[in-house]
């Protein structure tokens, strides 16, 4: 929905590729979420309160992000949809990361990432991916490699180029912040 309006920074976040029509286009979606009759089915208003708050997290919004995403993953949870669950969980967890509670954001990560494992292994990178980053922010470089190479491999597997070459980037980070951390070590 709004993909095409989102790109990563160079600490690999998600932010706008133009402010001002992810904003309007936010605006759009909560007009249209506003206007859903009350017998709507469940699921579009999940994907509604998901992609606004995607929006909101990418604007820096933390707050309404937050708010959207929560509503999304409780409609995903009461509808029975696990897959939706660890997905809009991993957003929910990046909204909290970006918001710098680290603590929550650790928490949903652990859990999206322990039910794609036994339930959703199709969604495994993707919560790979996005624990990878967590913990590369966090400081736990080791780890991070550890996770975000898990990812290559079943991305590669996967055979999508995109996803490939965005874990890639996200090694690539990894890799240059050991470096750096290995320079600032003295040497005895």
């Amino acid at each position: 929905m709004l993909q095409h309006l989102i790109t990563q920074d160079d600490g690999l976040r998600m932010v706008p590729i133009d402010r001002t029509e992810l904003t309007a286009a936010v605006g759009r979606l909560r007009d249209e979420l506003r206007a859903l009759p009350e017998e709507t089915d469940p699921a579009r208003t999940r994907v509604l309160t998901r992609w606004i708050g995607l929006g909101q997290m990418c604007l820096g919004h933390h707050e309404d992000a937050r708010t959207f995403l929560g509503q999304s993953l409780g409609l995903a949870a009461a509808i029975g949809n696990t897959g939706a669950v660890v997905a809009t969980g991993l957003n929910l967890a990046d909204a909290h990361r970006y918001a710098g509670d680290v603590r929550t954001a650790d928490a949903l990560y652990r859990s999206a990432l322990n039910t794609a494992r036994s339930r959703h292994p199709e969604l495994l990178d993707f919560a790979l991916q996005h624990t990878g980053k967590h913990l590369m922010e966090r400081g736990d470089l080791a780890e991070a490699k550890i996770h975000l190479q898990e990812a290559l491999r079943l991305r590669i597997a996967k055979g999508d180029t995109e996803l490939v070459r965005s874990t890639q980037a996200a090694l690539a980070r990894v890799e240059l912040l050991l470096g750096g951390a290995a320079a600032a070590v003295p040497r005895a």
